[in-house]
């Protein structure tokens, strides 16, 4: 059985005349006679009687025939599903973020714009530290990761994009003397308790608070650590230290938490889209394109 058969079968039964039927297939009607006849002998069942004035559907023709529309529209559905699914407007993406990428408003613009032009692309977001961002897109776990470089080797087949730059600042505790001033100094922050990230030798934001700190010759005395900037913000905001943060991190409008500006340390946090090299899946294509975009209007 075919599926150009059952189209047959389809426009036979609505026309009830081979004539008109063949001319709508655009086949000679011996063609379409001869068509119908195998089916009927594949089947085992006549679906049409036939007299030299008319033509009708048997029992077996008519019960046939409502699976026939149903296997055509069926079928009509998995083309079209097949066509969406090239040109990146159906499947899914796994992708990957670091918290941070989620106050900076660029993974939120992003997956907006992306879902007005795909919106029945499943997207699944996955909050995973940078290592395992890198490992499973590497490994094929997910399809895509907002990281904040660096990371200190990538693995064959993996590479990043840069979306953001954004400056380095400190978070101050409201009333803290420090906060008086317009920018901090490095050197007026020896003293002072510190809140930091999860340790991370060489990888994303530890890295690129180090690299300050080396600069300033700070040695940052660390008395609380928190995973998150959220609760980072919300232990500075408590008085219980200063922090290294991102400016963006002023879009969580924590209380009683002021920032300022480092007045001698030129210090800069990314925020970069990580993926395979040679993706070749029309839907996560798509969404690197509107990154790409998003990326260049920032």
């Amino acid at each position: 059985m075919e599926l150009r058969q059952l189209r047959y079968l389809q426009v036979l039964a609505e026309e009830l005349h081979f004539g008109r039927a063949a001319q709508r297939l655009g086949i000679a009607q011996p063609a379409l006679t001869q068509q119908i006849q195998i089916l009927e002998r594949d089947l085992g069942a006549k679906l049409f009687q036939r007299t030299k004035r008319s033509v009708y559907l048997t029992v077996a023709g008519r019960l046939t025939l409502e699976q026939a529309v149903r296997t055509l529209e069926q079928a009509e559905r998995t083309a079209t599903v097949a066509r969406q699914a090239g040109r990146g407007e159906q499947g899914s993406v796994e992708i990957g973020f670091v918290g941070s990428a989620a106050f900076s408003g660029l993974l939120s613009k992003i997956v907006f714009d992306y879902r007005k032009i795909s919106p029945d692309v499943e997207l699944r977001l996955h909050e995973l530290d940078i290592t395992q961002q890198v490992e499973e897109v590497y490994s094929g776990r997910i399809d895509l990761g907002f990281i904040r470089p660096p990371v200190p080797q990538w693995p064959d087949g993996v590479t990043s994009l840069t979306l953001s730059r954004e400056p380095i600042i400190i978070a101050l505790p409201k009333g803290h003397l420090l906060s008086r001033r317009s920018a901090v100094p490095i050197a007026a922050l020896a003293e002072e308790s510190f809140i930091a990230t999860q340790f991370q030798e060489g990888v994303g934001f530890y890295a690129q608070v180090a690299a300050i700190c080396r600069a300033g010759n700070l040695t940052p005395r660390i008395t609380q650590r928190g995973r998150q900037f959220a609760a980072i913000g919300s232990l500075v905001g408590a008085g219980l230290g200063v922090a290294f943060v991102p400016d963006s991190v002023r879009n969580l409008r924590f209380p009683n938490v002021v920032y300022r500006p480092l007045a001698d340390a030129a210090g800069f946090t990314d925020l970069a889209l990580v993926f395979r090299k040679a993706e070749q899946a029309p839907a996560v294509v798509m969404f690197i394109n509107k990154a790409r975009q998003a990326a260049r209007q920032k």
